[in-house]
């Protein structure tokens, strides 16, 4: 059986569905983020690493345009789906990213910043958003 998330990417045209309510910054510190479970974080932010520069688990990858691409479709059944946290406007914002392009505008858009990139296996979202389980 294939992984696909075609239905989510046609349901949101603009190539990301909300994962959690936005946050304020305090409300986002004080609760450690979102409480995103079975995640692999692969890139943070300077904001957000203890290192105070930016980070990425891959050592080959070290621009964020290269760090990951969608696939809508796998070809067993997991599929790897990324998930992005970006600040806008003082809020946190926390989405499941359905395309290349929508993860470019938000690189693009001088009115956000990237806080960090997860991955996970599609199956695993179900445990981490009811709006997502209903979709599939």
């Amino acid at each position: 059986m294939k992984a696909s998330i075609r239905e989510l990417c046609v349901e949101n045209p603009s190539g990301l569905f909300q994962m959690r309510p936005s946050l304020t910054i305090p409300e986002y510190r004080d609760n450690y983020g979102f409480g995103l479970n079975h995640v692999c974080t692969i890139y943070e932010s300077k904001r957000s690493h203890h290192s105070g520069k930016d980070w990425f688990s891959f050592p080959n990858k070290r621009n964020l345009e290269e760090l990951f691409r969608v696939k809508e479709e796998s070809m067993g059944d997991l599929l790897i789906v990324y998930i992005v946290e970006t600040i806008k406007s003082n809020r946190v914002y926390c989405n499941l990213v359905l395309s290349d392009k929508s993860f470019s505008e938000i690189m693009n858009d001088k009115s956000q910043y990237i806080l960090k990139v997860h991955q996970m296996y599609s199956m695993y979202i179900k445990n981490n958003d009811l709006a997502f389980s209903e979709a599939f």
